[in-house]
């Protein structure tokens, strides 16, 4: 779950390059798969010319593109958002724990969203949890992808979105806890900007 403006998924504030998650996520992974930007664009369908622009944040993409560039490459669209996660063993570890202090969370800033991750050096989790802050004023388009949803308000109103409910108004100290590959999104209420709590499912390779 994610609030994003109805022309694009995400337009960082800034596009200082190393703001750029977006940009910075297709890249990330198409150097994974060892994909110059001419196979990424072969594979997508979208021009060479504009993946470059994103991927050195002088441009965004349409959710449309984004979704041809994440299927392109083999993952789940909010992979791109998420920032990058340290290399570990893909063996079983328990025993784990991820401490996150005030000012620590890593911070993703969009058009009208700001995304705080937390524990984000605990690399292979189940479990993706963020603080939302959605400002007022946008209608985000919906999005679907693997995976399920935990979405507890902290501050203000906000309605969520989705495929198959009616929108539902959710107070402060409430939530709801949705299957992901419904279309859904969340905007806030009032006039004020809101701040949720949204613990998600990350996507495993089998599941995308």
């Amino acid at each position: 779950m994610t609030a994003r403006g109805s022309a694009t998924l995400a337009e960082v504030m800034a596009l200082d390059p190393s703001q750029n998650a977006i940009g910075a996520g297709i890249k990330r992974f198409r150097l994974q798969k060892k994909w110059s930007l001419k196979e990424l664009s072969e594979h997508s369908g979208v021009p060479l010319s504009t993946l470059s622009k994103v991927e050195n944040g002088q441009m965004s993409l349409k959710l449309e593109k984004l979704l041809r560039v994440s299927s392109a490459l083999g993952i789940d669209v909010m992979q791109l958002v998420q920032p990058a996660e340290p290399e570990a063993p893909a063996a079983l570890v328990t025993g784990r724990r991820s401490l996150t202090r005030h000012g620590d969370a890593k911070i993703t800033q969009t058009e009208n969203t700001r995304y705080e991750y937390h524990a984000s050096d605990f690399s292979r989790r189940l479990l993706t949890p963020v603080v939302i802050e959605v400002l007022p004023g946008r209608n985000p388009e919906p999005v679907k992808h693997q995976g399920e949803e935990f979405i507890f308000v902290i501050e203000g109103r906000v309605e969520v979105l989705t495929e198959f409910y009616e929108p539902a108004v959710l107070e402060v100290g409430e939530s709801l806890y949705i299957d992901s590959t419904m279309a859904h999104n969340v905007r806030a209420l009032d006039g004020k900007p809101a701040r949720v709590l949204n613990v998600s499912s990350t996507p495993r390779a089998s599941d995308i």
